[in-house]
């Protein structure tokens, strides 16, 4: 018996972490006007040893969707809005998804880096 991940693991998931974010579809949709979704927002810190032996650290920024919530999957070069949220906190701004990859069960992760513009043209 299959397990539908998306509706029995995700959504719950999603209705509960899940913050508003708008999307700018320069790359999957070109020409088309921004639009509002939802996305969990998550950022892991990364430490790399350099040749020295110091430290360098970074981290890793990313949301995650529910691919059932789009007709068209956002991808590299799109632009992400993070607006302010009651629930969720601060407006984190704009970033432009640097990669995409799904888990084959319905969610697909967006890494996403922090851009300086105001709004992508």
């Amino acid at each position: 018996m299959a397990i539908n991940f998306s509706e029995l693991v995700y959504l719950p998931n999603f209705d509960l972490f899940a913050r508003p974010v708008s999307i700018l579809p320069l790359a999957s949709q070109p020409g088309m006007p921004q639009y509002n979704a939802r996305a969990i927002y998550d950022t892991d810190d990364i430490n790399v040893m350099m040749e020295d032996g110091s430290i360098m650290s970074d981290q890793k920024t990313f949301i995650d969707i529910r691919e059932d919530e789009f007709s068209i999957l956002p991808e590299q070069l799109d632009r992400v809005f993070i607006p302010a949220d009651a629930n969720a906190g601060r407006e984190l701004g704009w970033f432009e998804i640097t990669d995409a990859s799904t888990n084959g069960g319905g969610e697909t992760t967006l890494t996403i880096r922090a851009i300086r513009e105001t709004k992508p043209s």
